[in-house]
């Protein structure tokens, strides 16, 4: 059994569901695993391709902040 078979007869098997007991377990375990267990680890510099264009005006200040910047 590969990964997606698994993933589609856990689907049915929680659509068939009438234990709430159960169903609030799921909930549960999936709250858990979505704090804890899913965190997407980041490449640093995997973006550098992203920014093609800085205008040479970037660092300036913005004229709708005048009034705070004094």
């Amino acid at each position: 059994m590969n990964v997606d078979s698994i993933k589609v007869e856990l689907i049915d098997w929680i659509a068939k569901l009438n234990d709430n007991a159960a169903i609030e377990r799921i909930i549960s375990l999936k709250k858990e695993l979505t704090h804890t267990g899913l965190k997407k680890t980041r490449i640093y510099g995997s973006g550098k391709h992203l920014i093609s264009f800085i205008a040479d005006d970037f660092n300036e200040p913005l004229d709708i902040f005048k009034e705070y910047q004094q």
